[in-house]
């Protein structure tokens, strides 16, 4: 007698699976869901930041969030800082600690920079505000490759030159 038994081995095999899958693309759709939120966030705080006059230099890629650096006439803005534009004496583009680049307005010489730091195996771009008076203020721009945070930190180290030269005191910016 050729009799074929069923089995609930390969029905349960099935289900499982299907299981699995579901669950599986309920997590990439969670996943895409908490990515389009995220950006519906950073534009709408781009567009109240424009509605205050203000102009997005650059979006900087930090840990878990993404800072905006902004500018108007008067001054600059980044994560809950501020620097009047005519405070800004000098300043300093910085990859892991060495100096890429960097500028003066006439009359102020920058400190002598902090040795270059060790090699870790990551690119961390900062920028050095050198304000009167002496005060620093440092921008971190981020550890992003694919040239993210060298963008960011770029147009941050031109809006602060943009800035110390249109100072309404007249003096000119050195380039060194």
């Amino acid at each position: 007698m050729n009799a074929t038994r069923l089995t609930p081995e390969p029905m349960l095999i099935k289900v499982a699976t299907g299981a699995l899958l579901a669950l599986a693309l309920w997590a990439l759709f969670r996943l895409a869901m908490g990515l389009r939120w995220a950006k519906a966030l950073r534009e709408a705080a781009r567009r109240s930041e424009e509605g205050r006059g203000r102009r997005v230099v650059a979006e900087i890629p930090l840990a878990q969030d993404v800072v905006l650096f902004l500018e108007d006439d008067e001054r600059l803005y980044w994560s809950g800082q501020e620097v009047r534009r005519a405070e800004i004496a000098g300043a300093r583009l910085l990859l892991n600690g060495g100096v890429i680049a960097a500028f003066s307005r006439n009359g102020f010489r920058l400190p002598d920079p902090p040795p270059p730091e060790e090699f870790e195996g990551r690119e961390r771009w900062d920028v050095v505000l050198y304000l009167e008076g002496g005060a620093e203020r440092v921008v971190r721009c981020g550890e992003v490759r694919e040239g993210v945070s060298r963008e960011a930190a770029a147009g941050v180290f031109e809006a602060a030159r943009r800035g110390a030269k249109s100072e309404p005191r007249g003096r000119g910016g050195e380039e060194r």
